[in-house]
């Protein structure tokens, strides 16, 4: 559907709503308009399945929309019963650079915060952004690569108290997220996400809601696009 005109994308949701229930369509009104423009996710060689599923749940649950997956040393697996279909509602790009991944955020206007312990992190609770924020979870035990740390704009950390002195990636994760939601949903007005933006997540939404969705869309193609 990514090649598709905008008015082409229109028609096609059209068709899409015609089919849904009117519960449905309010549901996804709904969703959207809690969805987070400037809070975005980049997992980096995640490559534990549990993790990787409550992630991925959490991002959701929390209103990310955008997730960002790097698998150059790690192949990404998901388990299903974990995450509960959260992977039907995201938009989620893979990639196999780092470097490429980050250096498109920063185009974008995203500041790259990672998760890292280094001397010069700040608390994740002392954080306040003032732009989008691309938050970034490394790899399980080894953390970020030397890549990601060279771009990142900002160094976060949980701050320990306790006799142990690390989380679970997912538990850092759903920490890091929540903390920041607030502050990335107040940037929100002045950087919304694009009518095209919202329209490609309503078709996402609707073909995964529609198990025949496949055959609308080539029904489409071949009255409306000519393909």
């Amino acid at each position: 559907m990514n090649n598709l005109s905008i008015a082409h994308k229109q028609l096609l949701l059209q068709r899409f709503e015609a089919v849904l229930t009117a519960e449905r369509r309010q549901k996804f009104e709904q969703v959207w308009l809690q969805r987070n423009s400037c809070l975005r996710l980049v997992l980096e060689n995640i490559y534990q399945p549990l993790n990787a599923s409550a992630i991925v749940r959490t991002a959701d649950a929390l209103g990310i929309h955008n997730l960002h997956i790097v698998e150059n040393e790690h192949p990404w697996t998901i388990n299903r019963k974990i995450s509960k279909g959260a992977l039907d509602w995201l938009d989620i790009e893979h990639s196999h650079s780092i470097q490429n991944t980050l250096l498109t955020l920063k185009t974008k206007g995203f500041e790259i915060a990672v998760t890292d312990f280094t001397p010069n992190a700040i608390a994740v609770y002392d954080y306040k952004p003032t732009r989008p924020v691309a938050v970034l979870m490394g790899t399980e035990l080894t953390g970020i690569s030397e890549e990601a740390r060279a771009l990142a704009d900002v160094s976060l950390v949980v701050p320990m108290m306790g006799f142990t002195q690390s989380l679970n990636v997912s538990v850092a994760a759903g920490i890091v997220l929540s903390q920041l939601t607030p502050a990335t949903r107040a940037l929100c007005k002045s950087f919304p996400y694009s009518e095209e933006e919202k329209l490609d997540a309503l078709l996402h939404w609707s073909k995964n809601a529609i198990y025949w969705s496949d055959t609308i869309i080539r029904d489409f193609q071949k009255e409306v696009v000519g393909l």
